[in-house]
């Protein structure tokens, strides 16, 4: 009796720690991906950022238009800089729409100078993945 105690022990924690490792917990949400826009720009990994970057119709962006987005950041960076430079960003609201495809992400960027900024970024899902729509 005492061994089948053990065994059904043994095996529930098998069965836990398969169920765990088969699910890796991490979902990816839009807010994940733009705290993570703003991970590679404080570590001017610009290229990394601008693959984060769809066109406004959600479409990949070409080599041409992410170099342009790659410049655009450095310069973007460098404003950051003027304010004591990034220290981190704040998720303040996330809506995804009903479609599943497209959302919203409203943030707070926080400046080493104590300043902060709020931004609004809409973001669309492709193949899989939230990436940040170019607005202007």
């Amino acid at each position: 009796m005492k061994k089948f105690k053990v065994l059904s022990v043994l095996l529930t924690l098998t069965l836990i720690v398969g169920l765990v490792s088969c699910s890796s917990g991490k979902k990816d949400t839009p807010g994940d991906s733009v705290t993570t826009l703003f991970k590679h720009i404080k570590d001017k990994d610009y290229a990394a950022a601008a693959s984060l970057y769809v066109t406004k119709k959600g479409e990949k962006l070409s080599e041409e238009e992410a170099k342009k987005i790659e410049g655009l950041l450095a310069m973007a960076s460098k404003e950051y800089e003027k304010k004591g430079g990034l220290d981190k960003v704040t998720v303040e609201e996330e809506t995804i729409n009903d479609d599943g495809e497209s959302a919203k992400v409203k943030t707070t960027i926080h400046y080493k100078n104590g300043k902060t900024d709020n931004e609004t970024m809409y973001l669309n899902k492709v193949d899989g993945k939230w990436l940040i729509k170019i607005t202007n």
